[in-house]
């Protein structure tokens, strides 16, 4: 049997709860909505940006790909601009509240904490016995375990807050 499917219930059953005795229950849903929605159609931008870069580089005789800092910026930066446009065209039919943006944002911001925090214990799977081990023995300091332990802390603290500032209607 898997832990998995145990937390998976009862977070559900956690949230359809906070859903039905919200009084603005819906904000977090069109958050996470409109957020796979924008994250899809960067993600089709960035992947078709790549592969113009990758058709010059394969029809142009001697075009490098250059420096790969700058051509992800500059390729991050189209797309959002992009994105931008859509964003602006969609607001004029159905307007986006800034609730929704806010949480849009802590969204993004969650995410990236916790594709930090998978990708090192991703990159430690091997460790894990041993970042178990600094645990037991109290080594705190350790740089893996503070991005193991730390890091989620931090999105818990992080939701902990925005939901008392929606419950006190400041947010």
């Amino acid at each position: 049997m898997q832990v998995l499917p145990i937390f998976l219930v009862i977070l559900a059953i956690v949230i359809l709860e906070y859903i039905f005795t919200s009084k603005h229950r819906f904000y977090f849903l069109k958050a996470i909505i409109l957020f796979l929605v924008l994250l899809l159609l960067s993600t089709v931008n960035f992947s078709i940006f790549f592969g113009i870069a990758a058709l010059f580089i394969d029809r142009v005789h001697d075009m490098k790909l250059g420096n790969l800092f700058l051509l992800l910026a500059a390729l991050v930066i189209l797309s959002g601009l992009l994105l931008y446009e859509g964003l602006k065209r969609f607001n004029k039919h159905y307007h986006i509240s800034e609730i929704t943006l806010t949480l849009i944002e802590y969204c993004i911001q969650w995410s990236l904490i916790y594709v930090t925090v998978y990708q090192s214990i991703f990159n430690n799977i091997v460790k894990i016995h041993t970042i178990t081990k600094m645990i037991k023995t109290v080594r705190i300091l350790h740089p893996d375990l503070l991005v193991v332990i730390i890091l989620p802390s931090f999105i818990s603290i992080w939701i902990a807050v925005v939901l008392l500032k929606k419950y006190q209607h400041d947010l």
